[in-house]
């Protein structure tokens, strides 16, 4: 990921300037002098004390993060600035706060974000109307048949509770894939855990009689 540096270090004094600190120092320049944005990890600093894994847990302690995460918000408002020029900057320390905390306290997106810093992107498969997976794509054809034979909200809400069982098994499964560092591992159980969240979430849409359309 790349951006404009990141000068708003500067401007902070304190518990974000700490926070900040360790992740200024692995900001470098390319061969075109552009500057990549610090880990998100990096930002993190008492939530995430071993860094992202291998070497620290996939699984996160999203209230922890979220306390971590306001403390930081309150040192980067926007109404602190003096100037017009510090303005700036504590909007762009701000939008980048909000952007990672909002990636790292989503198995699926924190999973994502550490997939495609190495490379290894699922925007292809997780994309497919179906997976390609033998296996995944009859357990994503039955459960599909079976919302659409749904006829109350309580059918609805019994799935809706299988659904969720599965995301958790999924994401059980991915922890354990990061943690190994079984990255085509983690990478299949990523685009499992997308189905299921996607086929999850429009099922918040269903209607008696509407044709059911599962979201990507």
């Amino acid at each position: 990921m790349t951006g404009r540096h990141v000068s708003y270090l500067k401007i902070t004094t304190g518990p974000l300037r700490r926070g900040f600190r360790h992740a200024s120092q692995i900001c470098n320049e390319d061969s075109k002098s552009e500057k990549t944005w610090p880990s998100y990890y990096s930002l993190f600093p008492q939530t995430f004390r071993s860094g992202p894994p291998p070497h620290g847990p996939f699984a996160v302690d999203v209230r922890k993060l979220r306390n971590e995460f306001l403390k930081l918000q309150s040192k980067t408002h926007p109404d602190l600035a003096r100037t017009e020029e510090d303005k700036l900057q504590y909007e762009s320390a701000s939008s980048q706060l909000n952007k990672a905390y909002s990636t790292l306290a989503s198995p699926l997106s924190r999973a994502v974000y550490l997939l495609e810093s190495v490379g290894l992107g699922i925007a292809e498969d997780a994309g497919r109307k179906m997976p390609q997976d033998p296996e995944l794509l009859t357990e994503v054809y039955e459960l599909l048949e079976e919302i659409e034979n749904c006829q109350s909200e309580d059918e609805i809400g019994e799935l809706s509770s299988s659904i969720e069982n599965r995301i958790r098994i999924t994401e059980k499964e991915l922890a354990k894939s990061f943690d190994m560092h079984d990255l085509e591992r983690a990478k299949t159980a990523t685009v499992t855990l997308k189905y299921w969240v996607n086929i999850r979430d429009a099922l918040k849409e269903w209607e008696p009689g509407k044709p059911f359309r599962m979201l990507h």
